[in-house]
């Protein structure tokens, strides 16, 4: 199967044209894998092989392939050797909902894993955004894996004056919202959210991205019945792995805008 493929790719390469070689390459690759000619899972020649039977040099070849799998196309194991990636994660999880509960009930079951739990010096910005002047917050950083591969970071900034029994509390089966509302009564109604595009530098290595990946990046502050600023949250989304959806309704002269990730 991988010399046929092989022998698929060899007139794809133009040493007549002006296109470096690892762009022509990658272009092919890719155009393959946008077509379903390359499927899911699907295990590509080694970079040798391409380099050998192509009649180029390893450099470019092994540039397409990285290039690609920056980009979330393929996986590279060591070992193992170069995959089509698999299929995104397709569900949608609302921004103001739990992340646990919201995959589960999409037939997922994430393996939530609890990296770091305590108080961290406040941030200037995330005691402006909860609207406190305590010097310490409650840090809750969680680890979720999605179908055996980390998928998604989520800090979550509380106080912990109004919530100590948070500290104690079991988060790797039930959500931290759920908890919230179990321990202390509070529901969490509203949610300003900002998403953008980010370069995963420190908290690659968690994620098992190569520094520079790109990944989506969510912070938001969420709000309760009251309108009191209850939790500063920064989730950041392997962009391989999710993707966003809005759905807007026009509601008395004002426009809703529903977010989720899928």
């Amino acid at each position: 199967m991988e010399r046929a493929l092989v022998r698929e790719e060899q007139a794809v390469i133009s040493r007549a044209s002006g296109i470096p070689i690892h762009t022509q390459f990658r272009a092919h690759l890719l155009r393959r894998i946008e077509r379903g000619d390359l499927r899911q899972g699907q295990k590509l020649p080694s970079e040798r092989e391409y380099a050998h039977q192509l009649g180029v040099s390893l450099a470019p070849i092994r540039q397409a392939i990285l290039d690609l799998v920056k980009e979330g196309y393929l996986d590279r194991t060591r070992g193992r050797g170069t995959f089509v990636h698999e299929a995104k994660v397709d569900e949608k999880i609302a921004i103001l909902s739990s992340f646990t509960q919201t995959l589960r009930a999409k037939g997922h079951d994430p393996d939530i894993h609890i990296r770091f739990r305590g108080l961290v010096t406040t941030d200037a910005v995330i005691g402006e955004a909860l609207r406190t002047r305590e010097r310490k917050l409650l840090l809750i950083r969680r680890l979720a894996w999605v179908n055996g591969q980390p998928a998604a970071l989520l800090d979550a900034y509380l106080s912990p004056r109004a919530f100590p029994k948070i500290l104690q509390a079991d988060l790797t089966q039930g959500s931290l919202y759920q908890t919230m509302e179990e321990l202390y009564g509070v529901v969490l109604t509203r949610a300003t959210s900002t998403i953008e595009v980010i370069r995963c530098q420190e908290d690659a290595e968690l994620l098992g991205l190569i520094p520079g990946t790109p990944a989506l990046q969510v912070e938001g502050t969420t709000y309760d019945a009251a309108d009191r600023a209850v939790e500063f949250s920064r989730v950041i989304y392997r962009a391989d792995r999710f993707r966003f959806t809005i759905e807007s309704f026009h509601r008395q002269n004002k426009v809703i805008h529903l977010i989720g990730a899928g």
